[in-house]
């Protein structure tokens, strides 16, 4: 976003809610009161009541990562349901059928299109909804470790973990690890995003990859496009995902 914002010119001043609403509310008010020319904004879960006296006041905003579909604000995202339903549909296809789930962030927008991503590649093989398990992990390495263990503990364990970000999913690795399970022998892993480290842990983690640079360029030329026309039209960006697989869900590493 800043090398794009850069090339128009602009100044970014970047903040951190920190998953926090109440800090996303303040933290918003603090930079209008700076007069800035637009706003793109990863929104935290909770209500974003508090966004329609910025919107009424015209200032350009533009949802980035998360979608908020209840404003009409235009958003740029991940194709996150189409990446959860190829990454749900590689394990089933590979024979697996008990299948866990982490979610992230509950409510949010991400959580849900993966959710239904992989609700729809299990219907496709003649599964249910309740034929998933579902745990939460809240997008945090301590949260998604405890979720692990807790899918690791059942009395049908599952055959595949599908995590919905990548702490969680190291988090994964590390619960069957500490159970002594074997990855993929015993339980294929996937995670979704991509990061430096995970074609070096043990097993190689398999992954849905995102493009957060594209996603970042696009959500300055929306912004760019919503300042010069005042036009806030609700528009959904998705940037495209790519399935990565490497040996924790059982497949072999591609040549270098």
């Amino acid at each position: 976003m800043e090398q794009a914002a850069s090339a128009k010119g602009w100044n970014v001043i970047f903040c951190n809610t920190d998953e926090d609403i109440r800090r996303e509310e303040a933290l918003v008010g603090t930079l209008v009161d700076r007069k800035i020319d637009g706003l793109i904004l990863c929104p935290a879960a909770g209500s974003h009541d508090y966004m329609a006296r910025y919107l009424e006041r015209r200032l350009p905003v533009v949802t980035v990562n998360r979608a908020l579909r209840d404003l009409p604000l235009p958003a740029v995202t991940s194709d996150n349901f189409q990446g959860a339903y190829e990454a749900t549909h590689h394990l089933l296809a590979k024979g697996l059928r008990r299948l866990a789930i982490i979610l992230g962030t509950p409510n949010v927008s991400t959580t849900q299109d993966r959710l239904a991503g992989c609700r729809r590649a299990a219907d496709e093989f003649g599964l249910g909804a309740d034929d998933l398990l579902l745990k939460v992990g809240y997008a945090r390495t301590a949260q998604g470790y405890q979720a692990a263990l807790e899918c690791l503990d059942t009395n049908s364990r599952p055959q595949a973990i599908f995590a919905f970000n990548n702490l969680m999913a190291e988090a994964a690795l590390m619960a069957i690890h500490r159970r002594r399970v074997r990855c993929p022998d015993d339980i294929a892993l996937m995670g979704f995003d991509d990061f430096r480290s995970a074609a070096a842990l043990t097993p190689p983690l398999s992954v849905v990859e995102q493009n957060p640079v594209a996603m970042g360029v696009k959500a300055v030329e929306e912004l760019a496009r919503v300042i010069e026309t005042g036009e806030p039209a609700q528009a959904l960006s998705r940037i495209p995902t790519r399935l990565v697989l490497r040996a924790s869900c059982g497949c072999a590493m591609p040549p270098e």
